[in-house]
């Protein structure tokens, strides 16, 4: 999206003003990653490790993919932060380091317990994971593709606080760079370098994935980002020390942070509320999902889910390795904390709370992290988790058998031959290779079954340029590599019997005309799609085709639209057999 000049100073306003969303995943790299110093892709300012990132286009996709743009700057405007450190390289040890990151709108966590993937959450390079499900962080690790990727819990968890218990499973369900792993893996991507092998080294050849929120579609983000900074002790397995990124406003590694945009952040929750900074030791927040009550102060929940009557604030965290609460027994059970495990606030001695620090909401072992307490570490320290995120969207089941689908996959319960994380029948043919549209970079189409009206099927477009309309044809052939239209190239077959249709008849579903967002995601104009993007094909067809959908058929598509300055292109064409 090259037509967004200086994203970096002008991402959060435009976070705030769009009208219409589909999901965003953001996230930040550490200090250490490669991608530091990286020109974005859409102003080409160079990124830091305080910056929130998003994929170029909005959407996850498979690889190769652009560096990720910036979201928020770390800048005044943005994060307001630090103000040095744009364009300094990887391994430069500039305070500006996030560790965590969160809108304060996550999905509530109640006594109905966690859906398979509502959580979501990274890991560092040294983290070693155990199964069941594949691909997870035990299967990613060899081969360097754990750190940057994002994994969710693959099975049901019951009410917490839960002590050790048996492992429900995590898999992977965002990639780093959306390429196939050595594993043989595949799954949508965020733009990121891999493998990040573990090493002691200044600089990594790849990236870490080092704090994470997910808007769903159709939220618009709040004025205010919650988040933490880095505390200043040693890592205990490479040495290096943490950088302090809070010093230059006094604030602590263990404090939480709130910024309104265009001012310096101010502490919102201090340590000492989170039974954190006790020992006369650093701690340091390395992960958090929240759910503020709207009032923008904190209130500490006294014990778990009083947050879902709203008198208190819902907020779950993780700390880092190294941090001197580690170790220490936990408010709720008096169980050793480690830095796996996703605590909260202090259960206090009046309502059986046996220790100052905080509770252990859910233990690491149950999502499949190893621990120095269950001997399922794979080093001197437990798996450090290093990014969280509540966000029930997390579950996908595009076949509909009430099996997640990449659980039903590991469980052989649908093939995948081409081990894209996306059952076989869900998937249609992508056929004809478009061209590059006015942002460099072609106009993407996906087609699967999402289970929305009329023919259940669902198309959305990324990568598109930004303000520009568009809508859907149908057509009744394919001609390879395609007629030369425009800046583009139409795929479907122009040559008789051959027909082609166009789905922009006002008033009804045969309406797909939309626009594409500031992140070039074509967001629905005319009420044609549940998830606001894209468009959900019904069952007629429009004129000159005419007639209907029916089972057992074959049909072919592609996203016309215009483009800068006077043309108009094409996206890829897919073909699916209804």
């Amino acid at each position: 999206m090259k037509t967004l000049a200086s994203l970096g100073l002008l991402a959060a306003p435009l976070l705030l003003t769009s009208q219409a969303f589909g999901q965003r995943t953001l996230f930040s790299i550490d200090w250490q990653s490669a991608t530091v110093g990286m020109p974005d892709s859409a102003s080409f300012t160079p990124i830091t490790h305080g910056d929130i990132l998003i994929v170029n286009g909005g959407t996850p996709g498979l690889g190769p993919l652009p560096t990720p743009d910036i979201a928020i700057t770390h800048l005044i405007g943005g994060l307001g932060l630090f103000p040095g450190c744009v364009g300094s390289p990887p391994g430069s040890m500039c305070r500006v380091e996030v560790d965590a990151f969160s809108w304060g709108v996550d999905d509530l966590i109640t006594t109905a317990g966690i859906q398979p993937g509502q959580l979501q959450f990274g890991v560092d390079r040294f983290a070693g994971g155990n199964g069941p499900m594949l691909p997870n962080v035990l299967s990613e690790r060899p081969f360097g593709d754990a750190s940057a990727d994002v994994f969710m819990n693959s099975g049901f968890l019951p009410p917490g606080p839960l002590p050790m218990g048996p492992s429900v499973g995590h898999r992977g369900v965002l990639d780093g760079n959306g390429l196939p792993s050595g594993s043989g893996y595949t799954y949508a991507g965020l733009g990121l370098i891999e493998p990040a092998l573990p090493s002691s080294a200044f600089a990594n050849a790849g990236d870490n994935l080092d704090a994470l929120d997910t808007l769903p579609v159709g939220a618009t983000p709040p004025p205010v980002v919650y988040f933490s900074l880095d505390s200043v002790f040693p890592d205990p397995i490479t040495g290096f020390p943490n950088l302090g990124s809070g010093l230059p406003f006094g604030y602590t590694g263990a404090d939480i942070l709130q910024t309104t945009f265009g001012l310096a952040p101010v502490v919102w929750a201090p340590e000492w509320l989170l039974g954190l900074g006790l020992t006369g030791l650093a701690d340091d927040v390395d992960a958090l999902t929240l759910v503020d009550n709207g009032d923008g102060i904190f209130q500490p929940s006294i014990v778990p889910y009083d947050w879902v009557g709203g008198t208190t604030d819902m907020l779950l965290f993780s700390v880092r390795r190294g941090s001197a609460v580690i170790g220490m027994p936990d408010s709720i059970f008096g169980i050793p904390i480690e830095e796996g495990d996703i605590l909260t606030t202090p259960l206090p001695t009046g309502f059986g709370g046996v220790s100052p620090f905080p509770g252990i909401f859910i233990a690491a072992e149950n999502l499949g992290l190893g621990t120095l307490r269950s001997g399922t570490a794979s080093g001197n320290t437990g798996d450090d988790l290093n990014a969280l995120d509540s966000y029930i969207g997390g579950f996908s089941d595009c076949d509909g058998d009430g099996v997640d689908d990449t659980v039903a996959i590991a469980l052989g319960l649908v093939l995948d031959l081409n081990l894209n994380g996306i059952p076989d029948p869900c998937e249609g043919g992508v056929v004809c290779t478009p061209l590059p549209n006015s942002t460099g970079w072609p106009t993407n189409m996906n087609i699967f079954l999402a289970g929305g009206p009329g023919t259940g099927v669902h198309v959305d477009i990324t990568s598109g340029p930004p303000s520009q309309f568009g809508y859907l044809l149908i057509g009744t052939g394919l001609q390879a590599p395609g007629l030369p239209i425009g800046s583009g190239v139409l795929c479907l077959a122009t040559s008789a019997p051959n027909l082609i249709a166009r789905y922009n008849i006002t008033g009804g579903p045969l309406n797909s005309v939309g626009i594409f967002d500031p992140f070039g995601v074509m967001q629905n104009l005319v009420g044609t799609s549940t998830s606001g993007t894209g468009y959900d094909i019904p069952t007629a067809i429009p004129a000159p085709i005419g007639g209907v959908i029916l089972s057992g058929q074959t049909w072919h598509f592609q996203y016309w639209h215009r483009d800068i300055p006077l043309t108009s292109n094409f996206s890829n064409a897919v073909t699916w057999t209804f």
